[in-house]
């Protein structure tokens, strides 16, 4: 074992370090406390043997400061000391001193005394040895439950319908935490998104919010199966008949939780919420680039059991942009010291909710490290990011869509169809120029109807009109007159214009028209028999 011993007796101590190192003991000597104490912070020493009268410091210093050290292990002190008085001894072990040597030495008692303390030091590590393996089984129990809530907590969304595109972020403050997110798919036309958040946390949270999970599962099949009339329960009387079955439960536990329901409808373009005391959700208007808050409809659950619930609907546009978040995110802290705030994190999202919605998590993360300053401490952070896609059927004569540079596709997809189904009679070669300009016209309206921003909603029309075939693009953004561009320079001095040059050699006509808050682009082509 090694052992540290100090003593300013120099004769003791060589007695001592003798009979220690022919026990075959590694001996480390220092002659006053105040070495000790130095030698006790550079390195840990399971044994101390210590003299009670030392100078700089003594015997009973250097004991009560190991005892306050933060160490991963336990040092085991005998004081060296001639004291018999009661009293004496009393306050060493007060102090933390384990056990005594008398002076003068006595080799008997000594191999006694290291004998104790040896026994206690193998004691205590079997102690810390058993606890570290408790330990690390209940870390491994933790991920197992943290690995268990991503794949039950967090499901991912229907792959049945095409109306909305989603993305979370979820960083628990304990590995797992009372944050849920779930959907129920109702055909290829209506998905409903519900997002919850649990008073508390770790694995107690995290169980509510399981047991409140199945419980709206258990509401949904219950009312669908016991329905008087056709159609789906509205997220109203589905939210109130899960507070029948849940509220007295929580409020016996003592506990309470956040919950927004929401319904996309792309049959009608309509959102319908319940938001119960859940952060307000964020939506940004794909038509208008601007963000707003949505109402809180009710209290949270588990608050009161004569809670009334009461719905809110609106208009969805293809494009928009709805997060519900947890009150993580708005915690953060700015570089001016502020808090974040809903209002804060509304303008936040503003400029970045074009992006496609990894790019737009990645965003939230960096904001969360950047942020972190002034997160509570504790704090789930939770982001659940939807994407409203809508029906993208055609619709009123006009396709709606999201636009960006993944779903140009589409829009050639429903001209080309109309185009082959037209009575102008195309050749191959037409249809290939017509889908080339209008390839052209989509791809600028993305690029450059709201510069630096990633997608758009557009409209798209396709229709036979007299002898030739009309397409209109309309979207929102800023005006474009055609006129301005300049023809494009071959020799590789100039750039741009191409794309209008493009176009304006694959049909007969091209006309860009700013209506209100709108660009409408109109391409007209006549069949010729013949390609380029």
């Amino acid at each position: 074992m090694r052992i540290l011993v100090a003593d300013d007796d120099v004769l003791s101590a060589d007695i001592l370090i003798a009979s220690l190192r022919s026990m075959s003991h590694e001996v480390v000597f220092a002659n006053n406390g105040g070495d000790a104490w130095r030698l006790l912070q550079q390195e840990p020493f399971r044994l101390v043997i210590l003299d009670w009268v030392m100078p700089e410091m003594d015997g009973m210093e250097v004991c009560r400061n190991i005892r306050s050290m933060q160490a991963n292990s336990y040092t085991y002190i005998i004081l060296l000391t001639g004291r018999t008085d009661r009293k004496d001894r009393l306050e060493a072990l007060e102090g933390g001193a384990d056990d005594f040597l008398t002076k003068p030495l006595d080799n008997g008692e000594l191999v006694a005394r290291l004998n104790v303390a040896n026994r206690i030091l193998e004691t205590e590590e079997a102690v810390r040895r058993t606890n570290r393996e408790l330990q690390q089984a209940r870390q491994k129990e933790i991920e197992l439950g943290a690995t268990i809530q991503k794949r039950l907590l967090y499901s991912p969304p229907p792959r049945t319908t095409n109306a909305i595109e989603t993305a979370s972020l979820s960083i628990p403050s304990q590995y797992v935490d009372g944050d849920f997110c779930d959907f129920f798919a109702h055909g290829n036309e209506i998905v409903d998104v519900f997002v919850g958040d649990v008073m508390g946390k770790g694995v107690p949270a995290a169980m509510v919010g399981a047991g409140v999970k199945t419980g709206l599962q258990r509401c949904m099949i219950s009312l669908l199966t016991h329905a008087t009339n056709p159609g789906l329960p509205s997220p109203e009387r589905l939210l109130q008949s899960l507070d029948d079955l849940v509220c007295d439960e929580l409020i016996d536990l003592g506990t309470f939780l956040t919950l927004c329901y929401a319904r996309f409808d792309s049959s009608d373009d309509s959102l319908t919420y319940v938001n119960c005391g859940h952060p307000k959700i964020v939506l940004w208007d794909s038509l208008s680039g601007v963000c707003r808050l949505l109402d809180t409809t009710n209290v949270p659950l588990g608050f009161s059991d004569a809670e009334s619930y009461e719905q809110r609907t609106g208009r969805m546009h293809p494009g928009d942009l709805v997060l519900f978040y947890s009150d993580g995110v708005t915690d953060l802290k700015l570089p001016n010291g502020k808090r974040l705030g809903m209002n804060g994190f509304a303008d936040w999202v503003e400029c970045r909710a074009h992006l496609p919605l990894d790019e737009f998590l990645s965003e939230v993360e960096q904001l969360r490290l950047g942020g972190l300053a002034g997160l509570l401490t504790g704090d789930d952070f939770t982001c659940v990011a939807i994407r409203y896609r809508g029906a993208e059927n055609e619709r009123e004569g006009y396709l709606h869509l999201w636009a960006d540079s993944g779903s140009l596709r589409k829009v050639r997809n429903y001209v080309k169809l109309a185009a082959s189904k037209s009575d102008v009679g195309f050749s191959d070669p037409e249809i290939t120029e017509l889908l080339l300009a209008v390839q052209e016209a989509a791809s600028n309206a993305v690029r450059h109807a709201r510069p630096g921003q990633k997608g758009i909603p557009i409209k798209v029309s396709a229709e036979t009109q007299r002898d030739m075939f009309v397409v209109e693009l309309r979207y929102p953004g800023v005006p474009f007159d055609i006129g301005s561009v300049p023809e494009p320079v071959l020799d590789g001095t100039k750039e741009g214009g191409f794309g209008i040059s493009i176009i304006k050699k694959c049909v007969d006509d091209v006309a860009y028209v700013f209506q209100g808050d709108h660009n409408l682009v109109t391409l007209k082509k006549r069949p010729k028999g013949s390609g380029i």
